[in-house]
């Protein structure tokens, strides 16, 4: 007679791997094919200057007072939400690429900055956010000299 074992875990274990695999394949696709509860993130640049830290958000079609910029320790999150724009009556869609929404980015900050004298702008589609950097997040460039010039 034969004993056949049934290893429920590693069966568990290969279903999630499948798993993981499909929803990586269905997020990765443009545009998304499934929409899970989710925020959206909007496209980011992130730049440093000698004096700010500079961020730069596309926020196309999201209207200034529907957004809130915060700045949490070392990072500045943006959340909003871009409404439908034509709102109401039936439509046949044949392409979406467009999020729609609310959304929330979290923007990790690549040195410190002061929050008290950050600046933010809305204009064209694009939020820019720039925050001056504190002493200890500067770069001090120092000229070396030689024993003699001293």
């Amino acid at each position: 007679m034969v004993e056949i074992r049934y290893d429920r875990l590693s069966s568990i274990q290969g279903m999630q791997r499948q798993m993981e695999k499909l929803l990586d394949y269905l997020g990765s696709s443009k545009p998304p094919m499934v929409h899970f509860a989710r925020l959206w993130e909007p496209a980011v640049d992130v730049y440093e200057t000698e004096e700010n830290v500079v961020i730069l958000v596309e926020l196309a079609g999201v209207r200034q007072d529907r957004l809130e910029v915060m700045v949490e320790g070392s990072a500045v999150v943006v959340r909003g939400e871009r409404k439908e724009i034509a709102p109401g009556g039936s439509k046949t869609y044949y392409q979406i690429e467009i999020h729609r929404g609310r959304f929330e980015r979290v923007v990790p900050l690549p040195a410190a900055v002061d929050p008290d004298k950050t600046r933010a702008s809305h204009d064209d589609g694009l939020l820019e956010v720039v925050l001056p950097k504190t002493k200890e997040g500067r770069v001090l460039r120092l000229k070396v000299r030689t024993t003699e010039e001293c």
